[in-house]
């Protein structure tokens, strides 16, 4: 029983592979508009609105399309513009996320200028901070 299921796994893993050869797959923006197709869904149960059904389906075959597409330079160029977008919201994201793990040992913030993530100390009282890349100085409180 076990030797069975382990060689359906192994022909579906290998038909998955053989149907994305050549495909762009799961890239970041997909990724971003699977998961707000799913809020939507989420949404929909308990509002009920045609209006969010399209937007669900909408979003999710472009979900999909972006996954299955053979054209990977376009959708390389369209990913790379989404992340170019989204740049701020992902770097104070991280550095939340950053902060929630450091603990009590440091304190992480963004440089104004570059965006880059910087972590000073943590419980030094206000202290002036200066960006390593870009050299920007701003007084923050730890």
């Amino acid at each position: 029983m076990k030797n069975s299921l382990r060689q359906m796994r192994f022909a579906l893993q290998s038909f998955l592979m053989r149907l994305m050869y050549g495909r762009n797959g799961f890239d970041n923006m997909a990724r971003a508009c699977y998961g707000v197709s799913m809020i939507l869904l989420v949404v929909n149960i308990f509002a009920g609105s045609v209006i969010i059904y399209f937007l669900w389906v909408g979003l999710f075959a472009y979900s999909m399309f972006r996954s299955f597409s053979r054209n990977i330079p376009k959708r390389y160029a369209e990913n790379q513009k989404y992340l170019q977008m989204t740049r701020g919201v992902r770097n104070r994201g991280e550095v939340l996320k950053l902060n929630m793990q450091s603990g009590s040992t440091s304190r992480y913030y963004l440089c104004s200028d570059c965006g880059q993530k910087i972590r000073v100390p943590k419980g030094k009282g206000k202290i002036e901070i200066r960006c390593p890349k870009c050299g920007n100085r701003f007084i923050k409180k730890t």
